[in-house]
């Protein structure tokens, strides 16, 4: 009786002490919790997170919806560190008409420990921020009140939907850990949804099904549920992290009503490109457009080659048009409109491309493709809803080029970092489509030059030259663009110091650009009595390395064949001479597709430094992570070594 009594009690204790998953039943112990139990230096964690979507039948309207509560509780540790994203919560709802998803219902608190109770501070009406992005979707975003460290915020709201073709993607994994995440489905059997799942996680899987009163009809309910999830770290050459993140969506495969109907959604890459060709706001685009001969006509008329004519057409839709920032792969105001209001989407603007390419009597297609905010394309899961963006492309001599209208400071195979998500699909007029890869072929280099003084105290002075071309310097120019005080603010934030008389040169010729300023009395070096200890790459040294992991099953993304190089000459100071240098050095990644020169030497006075670093692809497959770490560990190595001077 004994045994029984102390089992009962045992299991009762576990119980009482478990994660209390349901709203609005916030502990006294997850208010006094310090840390996270699987890792103690997060700034925040989720303690449970849990969507629920049900397919449902409007009896009044005659058509399905689907009904998503969402709620969740987070952990703050550290207010000052954890993302911003977690203190205020944004939901976005697409409302391209009046058959939209709206929000039904909203809560959310903050709970603060004061003199050992639970305080509640709701969010408020004027906490709410409604936000128009553009006619096909708007946002509401709730900012917690009250947020301090140590602090509980939980939120639950409900949203209905017409749109039932996809249900909208779920991440059982962020950049904060994760101590329990929930996915529950319900929808009628007679609606088939593929998975679309994605990361290394392994999900939790519970089916049943249950039937409903005066329905001849069950319904079909499916739930996914993780535990205990570390956190996803920043990872080098990742354009978009959650690739890497374990999430799961559906999308509708078909809907079987025996003796009623019978629909089939799944398709193939070939019969989404036949119905892209069939469309009206695709294929149906490139035909007929004889407003656009004459346009053609004058910008060929002096060109010889097709690579001519391909690159003075490009670049009069590029500086000519401009891109309203909606993404699709179909146009909104057509192609027409387009060409007379100079102004669309990227469908719009990239269509009107490959037309008047055509019409020069080159061999151009328009390229589908998933943006790198759109995550990779499953290619094993084809599907429509997966691609929100075309390009253009004109094939030459059996070589391809691919251009992006869209973008005023891209060049032909020099594509924007949006699109360089690997793979995308070159449509053919007769709707066949072609795997292409979307990468940068052109070299991009970054030039460092730094001239440096050294003071008898060891204070540095000096001037530093950078520039930046092909990729390096279009990404600059769009974020410049964007927000020029706030990119000069990003730029400047790399250097730990005041610098003086910093210029950004805005003449430069295309693809170019160049930066420079001057810095003074710098502690840089280390004075030993007679001797100076100094790193002759000052503040351009690499002191750590980027990479976390000991493998990765996601590829080295770079945007272009990369060339970086450093030039540093380093005036002896009067009266002393040099003791040691550091070492040569050189070394390449199998196969040579990297490598990293170091050289030094004393000439006229001057220690002389010169750094080549070159990465050979724009993306290498995840098997070459754990060398391409050993490759930078060796770099760090290298320009950790030291000079010596001594006192004549």
């Amino acid at each position: 009786m004994k045994t029984k009594f102390t089992l009962l009690f045992a299991l009762i204790l576990v119980i009482s002490q478990a994660q209390d998953y349901r709203f609005g039943r916030v502990s006294k112990e997850e208010l006094q919790k310090e840390k996270s139990l699987i890792e103690p230096d997060a700034a925040g964690e989720i303690l449970y997170e849990k969507v629920k979507i049900s397919i449902g039948f409007n009896e009044v309207e005659r058509n399905l919806f689907v009904q998503k509560q969402v709620e969740g509780r987070i952990k703050v540790y550290d207010k000052d560190k954890i993302n911003e994203d977690y203190l205020q919560l944004e939901v976005n709802l697409h409302t391209p008409s009046s058959n939209r998803d709206k929000m039904v219902s909203f809560r959310g608190s903050t709970y603060n420990l004061e003199n050992g109770k639970s305080v509640e501070t709701r969010v408020r009406n004027s906490d709410i921020f409604k936000e128009r992005k553009n006619k096909y979707w708007e946002s509401e975003k709730f900012a917690f009140p009250n947020v301090q460290n140590g602090s509980v915020l939980e939120y639950k709201y409900e949203i209905t939907s017409p749109f039932y073709r996809e249900i909208d993607r779920w991440y059982f994994q962020k950049d904060i850990p994760v101590l329990y995440s929930e996915f529950y489905f319900s929808r009628p059997e007679f609606m088939i949804y593929a998975p679309d799942e994605r990361g290394e996680l392994r999900l939790n899987i519970k089916n049943n099904k249950y039937g409903i009163r005066d329905s001849r009809f069950s319904n079909h309910i499916t739930e996914y549920s993780v535990e205990n999830v570390k956190s996803l770290q920043r990872e080098p050459f990742v354009f978009n992290p959650n690739n890497l993140k374990s999430s799961l969506r559906f999308e509708l495969a078909s809907i079987h009503i025996p003796g009623v109907m019978s629909e089939n959604y799944t398709t193939t890459w070939a019969q989404i490109g036949k119905d892209l060709m069939n469309s009206d706001h695709f294929g149906g685009q490139l035909k007929g457009n004889n407003f656009l001969d004459q346009t053609v006509e004058n910008l060929v008329n002096q060109s010889q080659s097709p690579f001519e004519k391909t690159q003075s057409i490009f670049d009069h839709v590029k500086d000519n048009y401009t891109w309203n920032r909606f993404y699709s792969v179909f146009t909104d105001t057509g192609i027409r409109s387009t060409f007379r209001e100079k102004t669309g989407n990227a469908a719009d603007i990239n269509l009107m491309l490959v037309s008047m390419l055509q019409k020069a009597g080159l061999n151009a297609h328009p390229i589908v493709l998933s943006t790198v905010q759109n995550l990779i394309v499953n290619y094993s899961f084809p599907s429509m809803t997966s691609l929100d963006f075309v390009i253009a492309s004109v094939e030459i001599n059996n070589q391809i080029y691919l251009m992006d209208a869209t973008e005023k400071y891209s060049g032909i195979n020099m594509l924007p970092l949006r699109d360089l998500n690997h793979r995308g699909f070159r449509v053919l007029p007769d709707g066949n489509v072609q795997e292409i890869p979307l990468t940068n072929f052109a070299e991009s280099t970054d030039k460092e030059v730094m001239m440096v003084n050294i003071s008898p105290e060891g204070k540095i002075s000096g001037r530093f030259n950078q520039t930046r071309d092909q990729y390096f310097a279009m990404t600059d120019k769009m974020r410049q663009s964007d927000d020029p005080k706030g990119f000069e603010r990003n730029y400047l934030s790399d250097f730990s110091f005041e610098v003086s008389d910093f210029k950004i040169d805005e003449n430069q010729e295309r693809g170019i650009l160049r930066y420079s300023f001057s810095f003074s009395d710098l502690d840089a070096v280390e004075v030993i009595g007679n001797k100076m200890i100094i790193n002759p790459l000052f503040f351009r040294q690499i002191h750590s390395s980027s990479f976390n992991q000991d493998t990765r099953n996601y590829p080295l993304e770079f945007g272009s064949i990369i060339s970086k190089s450093k030039s540093i000459r380093i005036q002896i100071p009067e009266g002393y001479k040099i003791e040691s240098l550091p070492k040569d050095n050189q070394f390449m990644v199998q196969g040579n597709v990297a490598g990293y020169i170091y050289k030094i030497k004393e000439e006229n006075g001057l220690i002389v430094l010169d750094t080549v670093y070159k990465i050979g692809h724009s993306i290498l497959p995840a098997e070459y992570y754990g060398l391409m770490k050993d490759f930078e560990n060796k770099q760090i190595n290298t320009e950790n070594q030291q000079i010596v001077l001594v006192k004549i």
